[in-house]
This record gives C-alpha cells, structure tokens and sequence, in this order.
C-alpha cells in the first residue's frame, strides 16, 4: 500500500509520521519547503503542548519528525491527481491513496501588484525596513508583528473600521505601538525603483514594501479520480480554520482511517 501525502505542512507531516509508524509505505510531496504556511508565523500559541514557539521553529520540529522517521520527500508540486497516479511538474508518480495537504494561497489583489508587493512575509527581501501591511485579520497583524520583532517599522492599513484578529494578536500590536490605520483602505500604489508610493483617502505613504494579508483560499490540485481512495485533511479542507492544532488531528485522524483501511485489506 503506496500512500502519496500532497504537502508539507502539519497536516501532511503529523499524517506521514503515523503512518510510518504503522509500517505503511507514505511519501511526502512538497513544492517548497516542510513546514508550509507555518513558517510565516511571528508565533505559535494554539498547540498547547509546545507552548509558545516560533513559526521556523515549528517548522523545524517538523523537519525533525522527518528525518527521525526517514521519511522520504519528493521536492514538486503536484498539478494533477488520478486514479493511482499523481503528475508533478518534475514527474509522474504512483499510489494507492492521495492524502491532500496543500493548504491555502492568499488572496490576491492584482491591482496593487508590483515587483515589491508580497503576500508572505518570508518572501521580504532582507533589506526591506519599512513596510505596508494591508489587512485586518490574524495574519495581517501576525506579520506586523513580526516585522516588528524582525527590527523593521510597519504599518497596517485596514480597509473596515474594525479589526478582525483575536485580541490577544491586537494587545500584541498595540504593545509594541505599530500604527493601524482603521478605514484607510489603499486605493491604488505606485512602484518606482525601490519603493513603494502608497496611497489612500487619508494621504499618502512611502514604503520599501507592500504585504498583502486579506485572506487566503484553499489550494488544491486538479483532482480526477473515480476508484482511488483520497482523503483533504488541514486547511485546504478547513480554509475557516486555519489552526496547526486542527491540522495535525487532521493529520492524525487521517492516519487512523488508512491504517484501518490497510488492516482490512490484509485480513
């Protein structure tokens, strides 16, 4: 029994090492790099049992799984899923079982794209010190945050006049006095060399960068099967949700089910 697990993240991870333990056959395909959107974040405080921990720490603890269990990692991404087979950009593989894991991507506004606009905040240049942070939610101001701790200077603009991030993320931001301009919604932008002219109803803003955080929707391959067994666990199966917690018990429960399924085929 050949199970392809299509992502890194902790959904895909958390899936891939119970299923080794079982014995079954798993193989991790990841087109970037093992730990998935979690990297991005300033700080993980909704897994409990690690306490509070970085999101390239999280990550770490991952890749850590990953080479305690030899796991094995096939770096692509993959465009399509049939029956038995799955087709990357680097090459066509085989299984009996797909587990997809491939998260979300972020929303984008195409209008206010340019060579310095970014939708993750890993994706910064290193030399970028001041940045524009558009959006409201848990990522906008986890991002800010971020930046803020990184020794940049954000600064978010919020298109509503209310914040949508929990409250401890806003105690957060407000501690470490990062500017939040509520009802500023950014019109449009220009990008001229290295920067980025920002502007808005209440005036206008100069930038190394723009980070877009408005929201992000689930990302999945294209998916044709008719007899082969496939499972979404993670956030490409709760886009609402996107806690590392639910996703490892994602993980985890998915795990259980394919190993039950392996248990009756031996019978």
């Amino acid at each position: 029994m050949k199970v392809a697990i299509i992502g890194g993240g902790p959904a895909g991870v958390s899936c891939a090492v119970l299923l080794k333990r079982y014995g079954v056959d798993v193989t991790i395909y990841e087109k970037n790099e093992i730990g998935g959107l979690i990297r991005n974040a300033w700080r993980v405080e909704n897994f409990p049992p690690v306490g509070f921990i970085s999101g390239t720490e999280f990550a770490d603890k991952l890749k850590w799984y990953i080479k305690e269990y030899s796991i094995e990692v096939v770096q692509d991404e993959i465009l399509t899923v049939d029956d038995f087979e799955i087709t990357g950009r680097a090459g066509r593989y085989q299984c009996d079982i797909a587990v997809i894991a491939t998260g979300t991507v972020p929303k984008r506004l195409v209008e206010l794209e340019g060579p310095r606009t970014f939708y993750e905040y890993l994706h910064l240049p290193q030399e970028v010190r001041t940045v524009a942070i558009y959006g409201g939610g848990d990522v906008a101001l986890d991002y800010a945050i971020h930046a803020k701790e990184d020794g940049r200077e954000p600064t978010v603009f919020v298109r509503s006049n209310k914040l949508k991030a929990v409250s401890r993320l806003v105690e957060y931001a407000k501690d470490r006095k990062i500017p939040i301009r509520l009802g500023e919604a950014i019109a449009f932008v220009e990008q001229k060399g290295e920067k980025v002219y920002v502007y808005t109803r209440g005036g206008s803003y100069i930038f190394d960068a723009l980070l877009i955080a408005i929201g992000r929707v689930a990302n999945e391959p294209q998916i044709n099967t008719s007899s082969m067994k496939i499972f979404k666990i993670g956030d490409v199966a709760h886009p609402n949700f996107r806690q590392s917690s639910i996703a490892i018990g994602d993980g985890i429960k998915c795990a259980m089910e394919i190993v039950k399924t392996v248990e009756q085929l031996n019978k």
